[in-house]
């Protein structure tokens, strides 16, 4: 077996390189976009496309532009840092996440305590022994929260509540520490190419979707659970992913073209069911952010929501075009 080390140095990589200018470069040009629709919206207020979703304030724009510039490169080392950084990555996404998600779904303490314990030990699960623990991870979670569903919990006057919160945080758990822990699977098998892919991918499907939403509109997609997206966001999901595998080709060397299409078609699926799901949590807790720890996005969960379901995909797709 090929001995696999935990720990690199990302500036080491040969890859750091080309992706250090293509992050540079994209925020340049995001930057002078970003000043061009500025001076725009005060000179030419005529052409402005009228859309079904309010608009979005200058500071808002520039405020996820800072979140983007910090998270950016930040993802960047910890992929080419290798799989300890990745896991330690995701830990973090784990904690904030379901702190996060115990809000939304007004979790007992103890029960938001478990779910974050569950999923890092599903993370320490995939960066020891690989995909194996992708199986086991979830068959382990039904068992556990099982045993907790037993447990009574503060307040209960009827054995529903104790169910439903054991229910909620058996999901929780999936969601916010097995998904993640297919990034890890995947830097575990050597393959940082997919993890980028992943991220970058996730980032230009959400920025395509905003920039096509605003500017093509169209009917909506989910009025009930998301009524700002629309089908024009939609294409504009498969448009950023595409993009995003385009630049990556130098990433991905041994992925033909149309394995890659595959890739930029999990990734914008991804994206909008990630999208989609977190809203439904969001409707659930009457809430319009998961939180506030990210300005210009609310919470961690608002932006890590089409992350969590594209790696999953991304990583089934890449095992059936790699065997």
């Amino acid at each position: 077996m090929m001995k696999m080390f935990w720990l690199s140095n990302p500036l080491a990589n040969h890859l750091f390189g080309p992706l250090a200018t293509i992050i540079l470069g994209l925020f340049v040009l995001a930057a002078l976009a970003l000043l061009a629709f500025q001076v725009g919206r005060m000179t030419l207020p005529i052409l402005a496309i009228p859309t079904p979703a309010p608009a979005v304030s200058n500071q808002v724009l520039w405020q996820r532009y800072l979140t983007w510039a910090i998270i950016a490169p930040l993802f960047l080392i910890a992929v080419l840092s290798g799989p300890l950084a990745v896991a330690l990555l995701c830990a973090f996404l784990c904690w904030q996440g379901g702190r996060e998600y115990a809000d939304l779904m007004k979790l007992p303490a103890s029960h938001g305590a478990a779910l974050v314990l569950s999923g890092w030990a599903t993370l320490a699960a995939a960066l020891i022994v690989g995909s194996a623990a992708l199986v086991a991870a979830p068959v382990l979670a039904f068992f556990g929260w099982s045993l907790v569903a037993l447990r009574s919990v503060k307040g209960e006057q009827s054995v529903e509540k104790r169910f439903g919160a054991a229910l909620v945080g058996l999901w929780g758990s999936l969601y916010i520490g097995w998904l993640p822990a297919y990034l890890v699977a995947l830097s575990v098998s050597a393959s940082p190419g997919l993890v980028l892919a992943v991220g970058l991918g996730v980032a230009l499907s959400d920025v395509g979707a905003f920039c096509c939403g605003k500017a093509l509109g169209g009917p909506r997609l989910a009025p009930t659970l998301s009524p700002n997206k629309t089908w024009g966001g939609v294409a504009g999901n498969f448009l950023g992913a595409a993009l995003a595998l385009a630049l990556l080709t130098f990433a991905l060397p041994d992925f033909q073209l149309w394995q890659r299409c595959l890739l930029a078609l999990a990734i914008g699926v991804g994206s909008i069911w990630g999208d989609l799901l977190e809203s439904l949590l969001k409707r659930q807790g009457g809430v319009k952010d998961a939180g506030r720890m990210l300005p210009g996005f609310g919470g961690l969960l608002d932006r890590i929501d089409s992350l969590l379901m594209a790696a999953p995909l991304v990583y089934a797709i890449a095992l059936l075009i790699t065997k």
